[in-house]
């Protein structure tokens, strides 16, 4: 098994949502993966690294749909920085009222930290 390059990923990835949107990481991945393996049989791609590239792409949008869990230190999207954002109630007290990645996309509020859903389209 091979890695594609990430030039090739990005205009597979362009191609197939440039005909319809697609609900979610896995079903994006299989497509990706059966355009890979026309051209070579031996190219393959994890979700993760898909995902990564899809949010790297300028014209693809990632639309994240969240469930309750614990909070992320990293983006669970792309791993990068996550900056926390906090209000203060009556009593002064500082609370947690969202989370936003640095890079992409992701943005987690009222206690709906984890990723559920990707769903990819052209921007």
């Amino acid at each position: 098994m091979h890695r594609p390059k990430q030039e090739v990923v990005k205009f597979i990835i362009k191609e197939i949502l440039n005909s319809r949107p697609v609900g979610s990481q896995e079903e994006l991945s299989e497509l990706v993966k059966s355009e890979l393996r026309k051209g070579d049989s031996d190219l393959t791609i994890t979700g993760k690294r898909l995902r990564g590239i899809a949010l790297k792409t300028p014209a693809v949008k990632v639309l994240v749909s969240l469930k309750k869990g614990r909070i992320p230190r990293k983006c669970p999207s792309c791993f990068s920085g996550v900056r926390k954002i906090y209000t203060k109630n009556l009593k002064g007290k500082r609370i947690l009222v969202g989370l936003k990645c640095r890079k992409c996309s992701y943005r987690g509020s009222e206690n709906k930290w984890l990723p559920r859903r990707y769903e990819f389209s052209i921007s």
